[in-house]
């Protein structure tokens, strides 16, 4: 297996694509200055924002006391891949972290990176756990990772979270240095099947990142980011795979199974946004795909939910024309 290399002093690149997120983007940045590693350069790549707020934030850093430090570009894209991979082509890191605008680092986290990728010679990416914050930055949750498999990547079972996932620049230079900007959206995803067909990914318990929840969808620099528009990319993303006569058999007899499991995952997607009947129909395609025990109870419990919903406008309705 391949073992890959570090200088004795990497640098380490964090990009952070940004559109309209100037409310948060001060926080993200100080947490990237506060890191406990010096080597560490901030690319920041606004997709031309029309908030106001970011181009104060982004004045402020901009100055020569930062110059070695941070970098900042502010132009219009097609996107949020196209976005990224702006920012990806600027970094001279031997280390990669994509960080939203809105999302965080703790302070060890890039000494974190360093010390498992030297741990963990022959790993291309290591993830770690988050912390999920609200929209005023307290902490609400934890998200703990899950250990590495290929299969339940592709199949979205497992959801590495790109804000605490670090690239080893070498891997990514072996299978392509950029985000595909031919996707609407979820680049992480299409680079984490790409990077993981070719080398090992390794979750390292510990927390490293912030990230953020929003109680309403939030809009890249294209439009509103909604689960249909998440679908369609990653079952782009599947649909080169198993169409590819490239691809090994046991790869392509996966198809059933991710495209339910997508379906799955959109589902708890759909109705973390709020959207509750297309939450239901995802939930149908995933049991229609594979059909389970637990689906079928989910499906009954919003089915029953709905009609007891619509049971007592009714009846509030008979009362209130008595």
């Amino acid at each position: 297996m391949k073992k890959f290399t570090l200088p004795k002093k990497p640098l380490l690149s964090i990009v952070t694509p940004s559109f309209n997120s100037g409310k948060y983007l001060e926080e993200c940045i100080k947490s990237i200055l506060s890191q406990d590693y010096p080597r560490v350069e901030h690319i920041i790549q606004d997709g031309a924002s029309t908030d106001g707020i970011t181009k104060k934030v982004l004045r402020k850093f901009k100055t020569s006391k930062y110059k070695h430090r941070i970098h900042i570009f502010s132009e219009s894209d097609n996107g949020q891949s196209d976005g990224l991979n702006k920012a990806i082509q600027k970094a001279k890191g031997d280390i990669l972290l994509v960080l939203n605008a809105d999302d965080c680092l703790l302070p060890h986290a890039a000494s974190w990176a360093i010390e498992n990728f030297r741990k963990y010679p022959n790993i291309a990416v290591v993830y770690g756990d988050v912390y999920t914050i609200d929209e005023r930055s307290a902490i609400i949750d934890i998200f703990k990772a899950h250990e590495f498999s290929f299969e339940k990547l592709l199949a979205v079972e497992l959801v590495p979270p790109a804000q605490a996932a670090f690239i080893r620049r070498q891997a990514l230079e072996k299978v392509g240095f950029n985000a595909d900007v031919t996707l609407d959206t979820c680049p992480d995803f299409e680079m984490w099947v790409r990077i993981a067909q070719k080398f090992p990914m390794k979750h390292v318990v510990g927390i490293v990142t912030k990230y953020r929840h929003h109680d309403k969808p939030q809009h890249d620099s294209g439009q509103r980011r909604t689960t249909q528009r998440f679908v369609k990319a990653k079952r782009e993303v599947m649909d080169r795979l198993f169409n590819d006569p490239k691809t090994p058999h046991y790869i392509k007899r996966l198809r059933r199974r991710a495209y339910a499991s997508l379906y799955l995952w959109a589902s708890y997607t759909a109705y973390d946004l709020g959207q509750t009947k297309q939450a239901v129909l995802y939930l149908v395609k995933s049991f229609i795909l594979m059909p389970t025990l637990h689906k079928l109870w989910k499906i009954f419990k919003e089915l029953r939910g709905f009609l007891r919903y619509r049971l007592t406008l009714l009846i509030k309705s008979i009362k209130h024309a008595l």
